[in-house]
């Protein structure tokens, strides 16, 4: 099965089409936050500067803020709604303080070097118009010793019948972009829809 084209923006700056998303998309999102927080957790950290790029709606930063209390979280996104959307829920959580969510380009970040103990990045690399510039950008904002943690969806046989997995890479797919980035090595694993590229987890 090849690969397809996106159905949808790059950028979700539509306020009806960003508040579908939410709701269509709320839970599994969330679910993510909870399972790259598991993997900090095992990893063994517990504080320092979170950097999600690509946060949209602030799913996995509020996760990320309620397991980590000693974390400051930033989310960049260039969708709008979706930051504002992002903010509402981090307060009614209990946890906007501890999170900015603000206006960024994924492949231009507007951060010094070496800025951020981790980096997140959730469901963005079939979806950038450059994702070596990201990834790039990923490793740039990265202290030496940083965690990185990148996920999205997976193309499988579902693809067929799911137009949205049918937009995403395979594994070996996402492998040779990485591989053509200034992304640190790392390990590459599966689960049901979805592939991970881990660093120092």
């Amino acid at each position: 099965m090849k690969r397809g084209e996106l159905f949808h923006p790059r950028i979700f700056d539509d306020r009806a089409w960003a508040e579908g998303y939410y709701k269509r998309n709320a839970k599994s999102i969330a679910r993510v936050g909870r399972r790259l927080a598991d993997l900090l957790a095992g990893a063994g950290f517990t504080g320092g500067r979170i950097l999600d790029t690509g946060c949209g709606f602030g799913a996995v930063p509020i996760e990320l803020a309620r397991r980590f209390p000693e974390a400051a979280i930033t989310g960049v996104d260039l969708g709008e709604p979706l930051l504002a959307m992002g903010r509402s829920l981090a307060a009614a959580a209990g946890v906007g303080d501890r999170i900015t969510l603000a206006k960024g380009d994924v492949e231009r970040l507007d951060f010094p070097d070496g800025a951020f103990d981790v980096v997140v990045n959730s469901f963005m690399l079939h979806i950038v118009e450059d994702p070596v510039a990201m990834l790039d950008e990923t490793e740039r904002v990265a202290r030496p010793d940083a965690r990185i943690l990148i996920t999205d969806l997976r193309r499988i046989w579902l693809g067929l019948f799911v137009r949205k997995l049918r937009t995403a890479y395979t594994l070996p797919e996402a492998l040779a972009v990485i591989e053509g980035s200034r992304l640190r090595p790392g390990r590459g694993v599966t689960g049901p829809f979805w592939w991970d590229y881990l660093i120092g987890v």
